[in-house]
């Protein structure tokens, strides 16, 4: 699109650009591009009759692609203005109902997300994990009212949503490397960010030690989900997108009255309205991220508070997790240098977030419980 702005340049100079069809994958392998720009093409204007009445309709014809475009803005900063209320509590809501939507029907979409599938079939649950499961269920003591359905997944830690106490329930996705053997078995093919993994390499190997837990560690991992679930945490989690979008409009508003910025101009209504909404999504941002890890360090505590035996099944836990991200770190070469740090924590995609807390930390402060737990001189 040419605006004012433009036509001095395209006095002197003369430009065409030809973009062909980019193919672009969804990690942007590839994309072709081919320019051809022709000039300089210098050019004299006439003031003729013809070129001056060509210029006035150039004109007319600006003026009111300008008025058909500030007609339905107009419109719409009016119908704005006017249901702005309805607009806020609309818009909270429709961001608080579409972070827990997959929470209050988790059964269709979890499982369909996390489901394992080996040989083309998903895969039942083991009697061995039922069993896992409902010891788990028995030591933090769930209701017998409470809606809890487990079932089979490829990740490697277990996955989980819902509400046990509402109708739909909660689902509690259960590793398949759980089982041991018949997953990371040297004939089993299993791949990772999209490369196999070699199970009979030095890193395929520490990859399956790491994978294979104890019974006090796969409990943990297990009653960490179902206390997250018990807690309702989930609606907690939703709470600060609405809020801050709220707080967000709340704080424009009122500083653009005490400011008298509504009888200024609009660019400077507009840069304000830029500067208050940077300022919302870095507080949505940071309250996010606190409340994430304090819910984190508090479902460590919960979990390794139920017995000595989850306090040491978090410790080894953690270290397996640890492990795990080491051994993915060498299997993936350049890539496993730029997702996992060498002590084996996350590297955060943004610098200025850090959505989860590090294992190191989680690790720490379950040893610490479980150093608590068995008394003074233990080490």
């Amino acid at each position: 699109m040419l605006s004012l702005e433009d036509l001095p340049r395209l006095s002197s100079y003369s430009a065409m650009r030809f973009t062909s069809a980019g193919t672009r994958s969804q990690a942007g392998l590839t994309e072709s591009t081919d320019t051809l720009l022709v000039g300089p093409c210098h050019m004299r204007i006439w003031p003729t009759p013809a070129v001056v009445g060509l210029l006035l309709f150039l004109l007319a014809q600006v003026t009111a692609v300008a008025a058909l475009m500030a007609g339905p803005l107009w419109r719409a900063t009016v119908f704005v203005q006017r249901h702005r209320t309805g607009l806020l509590v609309g818009s909270c809501a429709g961001l608080f109902g579409a972070q827990i939507s997959y929470h209050l029907f988790p059964d269709p979409v979890v499982q369909w997300l996390y489901q394992y599938w080996p040989q083309g079939q998903p895969a039942p649950l083991s009697p061995e994990l039922e069993r896992l499961f409902q010891e788990v269920q028995q030591d933090i003591g769930v209701p017998s009212g409470h809606h809890f359905e487990a079932f089979t997944t490829f990740t490697f830690q277990p996955v989980s949503a819902g509400f046990p106490r509402l109708p739909g329930g909660a689902v509690v996705g259960i590793p398949a490397s759980f089982l041991g053997g018949p997953v990371t078995n040297t004939d089993q093919p299993v791949v990772v960010h999209g490369q196999r993994v070699d199970w009979r390499s030095p890193a395929g190997t520490r990859l399956r030690d790491a994978l294979t837990l104890s019974h006090d560690a796969q409990k943990f991992a297990l009653a960490k989900e179902v206390v997250y679930l018990e807690s309702g945490a989930a609606a907690l989690q939703a709470l600060p997108a609405p809020a801050c979008l709220a707080g967000t409009w709340a704080l424009g508003v009122g500083a653009k009255h005490a400011l008298g910025l509504y009888g200024g101009p609009m660019s400077l209504r507009a840069a304000f309205n830029l500067v208050v909404a940077v300022a919302g999504f870095v507080a949505y941002a940071f309250s996010t991220d606190s409340l994430t890890h304090a819910l984190e360090a508090w479902l460590d505590r919960r979990t390794a508070s139920l017995s000595v035996a989850y306090a040491r099944g978090g410790v080894e836990f953690y270290e397996k997790v640890l492990s795990g991200n080491l051994a993915l770190r060498s299997l993936l070469g350049q890539r496993g240098k730029k997702l996992y740090t060498p002590s084996g924590n996350v590297i955060p995609r943004h610098w200025f977030r850090i959505k989860h807390l590090p294992y190191t930390a989680r690790r720490d402060s379950v040893l610490q419980m479980w150093r608590a737990a068995l008394g003074p001189g233990s080490s």
